[in-house]
């Protein structure tokens, strides 16, 4: 399987509008015979400096690989259309996301509380960006949430999958700003400020798929989330 994964990335990079400088493959079984998909795949390239990633859970790891190996595709297309970020569609035909919602296969694992950890720590340098293309960045990365910088506030927020739509979550309101993006969003609760421990608890409490948060430590937005398989990861914005 890593075998024939490595073969169909590199032909999928072949020909791509711009440099590949790097790339890498994750393949995940899991032994619990509990999971209904216990085979995960993950594929992350460099393009140009434009990071893309796609991610698949199935029941083989033929069909993981070949689910998100499409999804890989599809955004290697997609990267092209930046600029249309400013003018999206709502689930149109002509939207850089149409037909590329995310899969039901990447529900986080079920684990007992007392067998969770934080496994993983994000830390990297948030540019401003408006909501329209920090949406684009979570489909690109194919991320749930992806946690930005709105240019036109210059705090913290999280845009984040809703159903079949989108949600935000701000530090700062802006009702105006949101009204005049051309994309159906729902406007979740602000955040609070508390510690990482006490977001992680939050998790543990509510079984929710994140937790957007102000770290009273360094007074930056921050999101406390659960993973695929179950454990912790922290998104913290870089100084």
């Amino acid at each position: 399987m890593v075998a024939y994964a490595r073969e169909k990335l590199l032909a999928a990079v072949v020909r791509t509008p711009a440099p590949v400088l790097a790339m890498e493959l994750r393949l995940d079984h899991h032994a619990d015979p509990a999971r209904e998909r216990p085979n995960h795949v993950e594929m992350t390239i460099d393009l140009g400096g434009t990071p893309i990633r796609a991610r698949y859970s199935a029941s083989t790891m033929s069909e993981a690989i070949d689910r998100t190996l499409t999804r890989l595709r599809r955004r290697i297309d997609a990267t092209g259309t930046r600029r249309q970020a400013r003018r999206l569609r709502h689930r149109d035909e002509e939207s850089w996301h149409h037909g590329d919602r995310p899969s039901s296969g990447r529900r986080a694992s079920s684990r007992p509380v007392d067998d969770r950890m934080l496994v993983r720590r994000k830390s990297f340098a948030i540019h401003p960006s408006s909501i329209e293309e920090a949406l684009y960045d979570l489909e690109l990365l194919d991320h749930d949430f992806f946690l930005f910088v709105h240019d036109e506030t210059g705090a913290e927020a999280v845009v984040y999958r809703a159903g079949d739509g989108y949600g935000i979550m701000e530090r700062t309101a802006t009702p105006e700003t949101i009204a005049r993006v051309d994309i159906p969003m729902i406007v979740g609760p602000h955040p609070t400020t508390t510690t990482a421990e006490d977001a992680l608890s939050v998790l543990d409490g509510t079984e929710a798929p994140f937790t957007f948060f102000v770290d009273s430590t360094t007074g930056r937005g921050a999101v406390a989330y659960r993973r695929y398989d179950g454990d912790y990861g922290l998104v913290v914005p870089a100084d």
